[in-house]
């Protein structure tokens, strides 16, 4: 039944990929050229692998067809060309992972220093348990 799925949604990926081509054109016409905006760029990726690794005897030869399989994972991707809010959402997410990243770095460095001072404060205070607390209210029974 998945199978079915695949070769329908490939169909109707492939089918979409070429209604834009012959619109807007190839490579060669212009700036709004299929092959010209970032986003084809990757549905034409995602549909070529997904059109390549249909073909089971020729990813049983080829190593790479094997890889590009994995390449159909994108395809929830493709949606986010549909939607201009999604791909704003997308756009500005990429674009603040640089400042995230040293965030991440100054929270793992204060991480770090808490680790050492509670290391140097508590080192060894805290190698046993005791639990005469409990026994004396006799609210628990060994």
């Amino acid at each position: 039944m998945l199978e079915k799925i695949d070769y329908v949604m490939t169909a109707i990926f492939t089918l979409e990929m070429l209604c834009k081509i012959i619109a807007y054109g190839f490579l060669f016409n212009g700036p709004k050229s299929y092959l010209r905006v970032s986003w084809n760029i990757l549905d034409f990726v995602i549909v070529l692998s997904s059109l390549l690794s249909l073909n089971p005897n020729a990813s049983a030869n080829f190593k790479v067809l094997k890889i590009l399989r994995i390449l159909r994972i994108l395809r929830p991707l493709r949606m986010v060309s549909r939607n201009k809010g999604l791909k704003v959402a997308i756009i500005s997410l990429i674009k603040s992972l640089p400042d995230i990243f040293n965030l991440q770095m100054i929270i793992f460095f204060f991480l770090f220093l808490l680790g050492i001072l509670h290391t140097t404060l508590f080192g060894g205070l805290f190698w046993h348990c005791s639990f005469d607390h409990l026994r004396a209210n006799g609210s628990m029974s060994f």
